[in-house]
């Protein structure tokens, strides 16, 4: 029990049972057989063991290539196949598993709910939307859910389990060009108060994303007749290509089986049940929302979940804005985007040429196939919605916090200026009064 309590805080009781059962009090056991021992020295000898069997596991990482197609401006030329290696990645299904069988699986919310809030002074009752599982999003899905028709022989519960992607390209030092794109997978069963605790191990590291090699702009150059312009935007395509075909893979045959029909595990409460993996959320700064949703970065049409044009950005807040917003959601132009394609890949036009800007039509697409739209759009996905606001870097780290102190320092250069800062710390700290939650905390000053 010293040993127990003492060094590390990551001994359960069961581990440490485990030790003492299977370990110690082994038949086989012999003290003799640790003279000597080192943990380091033993895991390298491991490591380097080719004759024993290798122990894979089903969520285990696997290498992949990635193929592209690049386009060569030549209607009697095919497309020249690059292969991008080193994609990194875990079985999105197999992840899914491996988080309904941990610990954790058994804080899960299967069945989505309306917190209600009541009053104690008059008794009116308020809706609260703290977590997903309690969001309009997951009602629809679960009614949605139970309404297809029941797999043959199968009397099991139908659940959900709420995915939340999370992806971000980073350096990986502040000198040189080391990077990095993982991506995260939440699971929006478990509340946000335990998610979001850095120990609470409820991220799921599932991959990591491949950037293009420089050697790609070599063989660009080596086209003919094509200028630095043209060499860019190409760049950019094949950018956008490595990027949905990464998910190409992610989204396999066994992730669209069970987005269809289910798979049934057994949850941490003994039951088995059916569930059906649903995406919610994907969160990213606005250049990846760009790559998701298969738009030009700040094109015409810079929104990625509507259509209005950037010239009526000025306009915002307004109730002709909010109307605008709502009514002119995107819908995804396949039609256009496969005719685009034919023009670039079989009559040899250039990507950003007339004939493919005139065949995309409003909307900023660009020629590339959304694998979201493609794969999951039949089956009931949005992917245009599940493009969240990221706090983190559009408000919190990103351009409108820069933005908001310049505001704040042009109105202490008004005259009276200190009053103004006043009044606007008065009228901030009643919109985010809150009557609700007692606890909660708020920066009541601007």
């Amino acid at each position: 029990m010293t040993w127990m309590n003492s060094g590390s805080h990551q001994k359960s009781e069961t581990e440490v049972q485990r030790l003492v059962t299977n370990v110690l009090q082994a038949d086989d056991f012999d003290i003799k057989h640790l003279e000597g021992f080192s943990v380091r020295r033993s895991l390298r000898e491991l490591d380097r063991d080719d004759s024993g069997e290798k122990i894979t596991f089903p969520d285990d990482w696997i290498e992949s290539g990635v193929t592209i197609d690049i386009p060569t401006k030549s209607r009697e030329e095919e497309p020249w196949t690059y292969t991008i290696p080193g994609f990194h990645y875990r079985p999105l299904i197999e992840v899914i598993r491996a988080a309904f069988a941990d610990v954790q699986g058994s804080a899960f919310h299967l069945s989505p709910f309306k917190r209600l809030w009541k009053d104690p002074l008059d008794g009116h009752q308020e809706r609260i939307f703290d977590e997903l599982y309690t969001s309009d999003a997951w009602l629809e899905a679960q009614d949605n859910l139970q309404k297809l028709p029941k797999e043959p022989g199968c009397s099991l519960e139908h659940v959900i389990a709420g995915l939340m992607f999370f992806s971000d390209a980073t350096h990986l030092a502040n000198f040189g060009t080391a990077k990095a794109w993982p991506l995260y997978l939440y699971f929006g069963n478990l509340t946000k108060y335990a998610r979001c605790l850095p120990q609470s191990g409820a991220c799921h590291l599932v991959g990591f994303l491949p950037s293009l090699p420089d050697s790609v702009k070599d063989m660009l150059s080596t086209l003919p007749r094509i200028s630095k312009t043209g060499m860019m935007s190409l760049h950019t395509h094949c950018r956008r290509e490595l990027f949905q075909s990464c998910w190409e893979i992610l989204l396999d045959d066994d992730f669209l089986h069970a987005y269809r029909h289910g798979i049934i595990l057994k949850c941490a409460d003994g039951v088995l049940r059916r569930v059906f993996p649903r995406i919610f959320t994907y969160s990213a700064d606005y250049p990846e929302k760009a790559l998701i949703a298969t738009i030009k970065d700040m094109g015409s049409c810079a929104c990625p979940r509507c259509l209005t044009p950037k010239s009526l950005f000025a306009s915002l807040g307004l109730l002709n804005d909010m109307r605008s917003r709502i009514t002119k959601l995107r819908v995804y132009a396949m039609t256009n985007v496969v005719k685009a394609r034919d023009f670039i890949y079989k009559w040899g036009n250039t990507v950003d040429g007339l004939k493919v800007e005139h065949a995309l039509g409003e909307g900023s697409w660009v020629p590339t196939i959304n694998q979201f739209v493609k794969k999951l759009g039949p089956l009931g996905l949005d992917p245009f919605r599940m493009l969240v606001v990221d706090f983190m870097h559009e408000c919190e780290l990103g351009t409108w916090k820069a933005l908001f102190t310049h505001l704040l320092r042009i109105l202490y250069a008004l005259p009276g200026g200190n009053q103004l800062v006043a009044t606007l710390d008065g009228r901030y700290a009643e919109s985010v009064h809150c009557d609700l939650l007692i606890d909660c905390q708020f920066l009541m000053s601007v």
